[in-house]
C-alpha cells in the first residue's frame, strides 16, 4: 500500500471517531440551521429532531461537496421528507448539464451505510425524475424542477447518484449491484449515469476547509511580458503550457474558486484543445484564447535583466483562474499523455492583482472574460478544402450561402445553412442509424476524423450542394412536423418526440426516395410534402416499440443514446411504418387532453431563457426586421456597418444583449429602440416587442424559443 493510500485509510477511520462525529454534528447544526426546511420535524423531541435534521444537513453537505455551491444553495437543494420518493436532495451544477441526486444516512455512531431497500428507492426516484414525473414529489422540488428538466433534455447530460453516509462509505455488494444495474440500463452511447459515495472523512475535510481555507500559490514563468499599473497591477505574456499544468497538479479545482464554473469536474475538456496540445503544440498559442488569473498578491523575481525580452517569475497567491479552466485542465491531461510534446506549447496568460477597494471588479472580469470561445474540434475543418468547395457549390448551384467557420453568423433559413446543420442532416440521411445517435449525443462527435470517425463518412466523398441542401430541408420539415405532433402527446410520448427527433428524422429519410436527391431537375417539394405523414407514422411506431421492447418504464436517456438499441428500434419501426395507414393504438395516458392543456400565455422571454439556461453566454444574436416600415427605415442604415445588427448574448435577466458596436449591455427592446433613434426613424413606434426581433439562427426569435420552452414544460405537467 502506498503512503497516500495509507493516509486516506487512516483519515477514513479517524472520521468515524467520536471526536470527529461531534465536530461534524456541531458544524452541520451551525451551518444549516435556518437554511433547511424543518417544519415537519417540529413535533419530535430534541433527540428525534436533531437526528432527522442532521440527516438533511448531511444531504446539504454532500451537495456542497459535489457542486461547490454555498451553504444556502445546498440547504435549498434538500427535499427530504414526505413524498421525497427516495431522494433526499436534488441539485444542478450552475452553468452545466450535471444533475446530482442525493440520499443521506446519518449515524450517531459513525457506522452509516446504504442498505438495498434504500438503494432501490433511490433508483425508483431516479426513474420518476427521468420520466419528468415531478408532480410525484413534494413541493420542495418545484423551485429546481425547471432546471432539472432543462438539464435532462440536454445531450451533454450527466446524472450522478450521491450516497452520503456518516460512516466509512463502503457499499455492500448487494447495494453496489443495484446501483451498477441501474448504471448499465441508463447509460447509452456514453457515460450518463454514475454514482459516488460521500463519507464522513469528506464532510470533515469540507468543514476544515471552510474554517481555514488555504489560498493557492503558484509561480508564473512568463516571457514577452507587458506590465500595467493602472487601473490595476497586471502582467500579460507567454507562459509554457507545462508551467500551467503544474498549477493544476498542485492545486486541482481550487484554482477555480471565482470561476463561473464551480468545479472543473463538471466541464467537458474540449477534445480539439487536447489534440492540439499533443499533436500540434507549436500551434496551440495561435488557436487558444489564453488564461486569465486573478490574485491577491504578486511578487516579481528576475532571473536575468529586468527587461521585457527577459523572463520574469511571478509568485502569486490567492490565485483564481477566472477564464481558461479548460486550458489549464487540458495542459494537465496533455502533459500526462505526452510530456515531451507539451514542452513546446505556450499559452497567453494575463495576471491581475485584485484591488480590495473595488470589490465588484473581480466579478465583472470573471463574467466578461467567460464570454470568449475556446478551441473546438470543429475549428479544424475550416482547413479542409472540401468545405471551401462545398461553399462554392452552394453559391454556384443554389445561389445560397454555406458557412463552415465558427464565429460566422448563420445565414437566414431560406438563404443557406451552416456546416453544423449540414452535418446533422447528412448524419440523419445516412443508412446507418449510428450517425444520428452520435449527432444527438454531441455534435462534436461529427467532427471526429479518426478511424470510424463521422466526418470522413459525411464529407469524405464531398456531397453536392443539392444533396446537402435537400437533406437540410427534410431535417427542418421533420422538426416542424414534430412540433405539431408534440401537441397531441404528453409525458413519456412527448419526451420521445423531443429526445428522439434525430432518430425520427433518420427513419423518415429511409422511407423517402433519395435516389434523385442530387438531380437538379427533380421536384423535391413533392418529397417534402410526404414528410408530415411519415413523421406521424414513425413517431407512433417508435413510441410503441420502445415500450414493447424495453418496457414503459425504461430509461429513454439510455435507449435513445444507445447505438445498438436504436439500430434494433430502426429495424422494427421501418418494418411497420412502411405500411401506409397503419398506426399503433397508444395508451390513453400518452394522449394530451383538454384537462392537461393550459391556456396559452406568452412567457416573459428573457427571464425564461436565462432561468432555464437555454442560451450559452457568448452566443451571437442578430437583428431580424419585422415589418415593411421597419425594413424601409433601417435596412440601408444597417448595411453601412454590419455590426449594427449584431449582439452577443449574456445570461442576465434584464440586459441580455451586448451590442457589437459599443460593447454595452441592453435589453432586447431597449436596443431596438436605440437602433430606431440612431437610424433617424422619425415615425418609429414608441413600443416594440424586442425579443421578437432578435434571432440566433435566422429562424427562431428569442420570443419563439421562450414560447417553445414554455409549451414543452406545460405539456409535461
Amino acid at each position: 500500500m502506498t503512503l497516500g493510500a495509507e493516509v486516506k485509510k487512516v483519515e477514513r477511520r479517524a472520521a468515524t471517531a467520536p471526536i470527529h462525529i461531534h465536530q461534524i454534528r456541531t458544524a452541520l447544526l451551525q451551518q444549516y440551521t435556518g437554511l433547511i426546511y424543518d417544519e415537519d420535524l417540529k413535533g419530535y423531541d430534541q433527540s428525534g429532531y436533531e437526528k432527522r435534521f442532521l440527516s438533511r444537513a448531511l444531504t446539504a453537505a454532500a451537495v456542497r461537496e459535489v457542486t461547490g455551491c454555498d451553504h444556502k444553495a445546498a440547504g435549498a437543494a434538500v427535499i427530504d421528507g414526505e413524498d421525497d420518493q427516495g431522494i433526499d436532495g436534488v441539485a444542478v451544477t450552475e452553468g452545466t448539464q450535471e444533475v446530482w441526486l442525493v440520499q443521506a444516512k446519518w449515524s450517531d455512531d459513525g457506522k452509516g451505510k446504504l442498505d438495498t431497500n434504500a438503494a432501490h428507492k433511490l433508483i425508483a426516484g431516479l426513474r420518476l425524475i427521468e420520466q419528468r414525473s415531478f408532480d410525484r414529489f413534494n413541493d420542495r422540488l418545484e423551485p429546481i424542477a425547471a432546471r432539472v428538466n432543462a438539464a435532462m433534455h440536454d445531450a451533454r447530460l450527466k446524472v450522478t447518484l450521491v450516497i452520503a453516509v456518516m460512516g466509512p462509505g463502503k457499499l455492500s455488494t448487494e447495494s453496489t449491484n443495484v446501483l451498477e444495474d441501474a448504471r448499465s440500463e441508463f447509460n447509452g452511447l456514453g457515460p450518463v449515469l454514475e454514482y459516488r459515495v460521500v463519507h464522513a472523512a469528506d464532510i470533515l475535510q469540507q468543514i476544515r476547509q471552510d474554517l481555514a481555507p488555504e489560498p493557492a500559490q503558484v509561480t508564473v514563468r512568463m516571457t514577452n511580458w507587458l506590465r500595467r499599473n493602472t487601473p490595476l497591477t497586471a502582467y500579460q505574456g507567454t507562459v509554457p503550457a507545462s508551467n500551467v499544468a503544474e498549477w493544476y497538479q498542485a492545486h486541482g479545482s481550487r484554482l477555480y474558486q471565482q470561476n463561473l464554473r464551480q468545479s472543473l469536474g463538471t466541464t467537458r475538456v474540449n477534445s480539439g484543445m487536447l489534440g492540439t496540445l499533443v499533436y500540434e503544440p507549436e500551434n496551440f498559442w495561435l488557436f487558444n484564447n489564453g488564461v486569465t488569473v486573478l490574485c491577491n498578491q504578486l511578487e516579481e523575481d528576475w532571473p536575468g535583466r529586468r527587461r521585457p525580452d527577459e523572463p520574469v517569475h511571478l509568485r502569486i497567491s490567492g490565485v483564481s483562474v477566472v477564464n481558461g479552466a479548460q486550458t489549464v485542465a487540458a495542459a494537465h491531461r496533455a502533459i500526462e499523455a505526452s510530456p515531451g510534446a507539451v514542452e513546446d506549447a505556450e499559452v497567453t496568460v494575463k495576471v491581475i492583482v485584485v484591488d480590495k477597494n473595488v470589490p465588484d471588479l473581480a466579478q465583472r472580469i470573471t463574467e466578461t472574460t467567460n464570454t470568449q470561445n475556446h478551441v473546438e474540434q470543429r475549428d479544424f475543418i475550416a482547413l479542409d478544402e472540401v468545405q471551401a468547395m462545398i461553399r462554392e457549390d452552394f453559391m454556384l448551384s443554389l445561389q445560397k450561402s454555406y458557412v463552415f467557420k465558427r464565429g460566422e453568423p448563420d445565414p437566414a433559413p431560406d438563404e443557406g445553412c451552416s456546416v453544423v446543420h449540414a452535418a446533422i442532416s447528412l448524419a440523419c440521411a445516412h443508412h446507418n442509424s449510428e450517425l444520428s445517435v452520435r449527432a444527438k449525443r454531441d455534435t462534436d462527435l461529427l467532427w471526429d476524423r479518426g478511424t470510424g470517425g463521422a466526418y470522413p463518412r459525411l464529407f469524405g466523398e464531398r456531397p453536392s450542394a443539392f444533396q446537402i441542401w435537400r437533406s437540410v430541408l427534410v431535417h427542418r420539415a421533420v422538426g416542424s412536423a414534430l412540433n405539431e405532433e408534440r401537441k397531441r402527446f404528453q409525458k413519456r410520448a412527448a419526451d420521445v418526440s423531443q429526445r428522439g427527433d434525430l432518430l425520427i428524422t433518420h427513419l423518415v429519410f429511409q422511407l423517402l426516395d433519395q435516389d434523385r436527391i442530387d438531380d437538379p431537375e427533380f421536384d423535391w417539394e413533392a418529397v417534402l410534402q410526404e414528410v408530415p405523414a411519415l413523421t406521424n407514422r414513425v413517431l407512433s411506431w417508435l413510441i410503441h416499440h420502445i415500450d414493447t421492447v424495453y418496457g414503459p418504464t425504461s430509461f429513454l436517456s439510455g435507449t435513445l443514446t444507445d447505438a445498438r438499441r436504436c439500430r434494433r428500434l430502426a429495424q422494427l419501426v421501418l418494418r411497420d411504418a412502411q405500411r401506409e395507414g397503419v398506426i399503433p393504438d397508444l395508451p390513453a395516458i400518452y394522449k394530451a387532453t383538454k384537462a392537461n392543456r393550459r391556456k396559452p400565455r406568452r412567457p416573459n422571454a428573457v427571464p425564461t431563457l436565462v432561468d432555464n439556461g437555454k442560451i450559452k453566454n457568448g452566443t451571437p444574436v442578430r437583428l431580424r426586421l419585422w415589418n415593411k416600415p421597419e425594413i424601409e427605415a433601417l435596412s440601408s442604415w444597417l448595411a453601412e456597418d454590419s455590426r449594427r445588427g449584431e449582439a452577443t448574448w449574456v445570461n442576465d435577466r434584464t440586459r441580455c444583449l451586448v451590442w457589437a458596436v459599443d460593447g454595452k449591455a441592453y435589453s432586447p427592446t431597449r436596443l431596438v429602440l436605440n437602433l430606431y433613434e440612431l437610424a433617424g426613424w422619425q415615425d418609429a413606434p414608441v413600443a416594440v416587442q424586442g425579443p421578437a426581433r432578435w434571432t440566433l439562427d435566422g429562424t427562431a426569435t428569442l420570443s419563439d424559443l421562450a414560447r417553445a420552452l414554455h409549451d414543452e414544460q406545460a405539456e409535461r405537467e
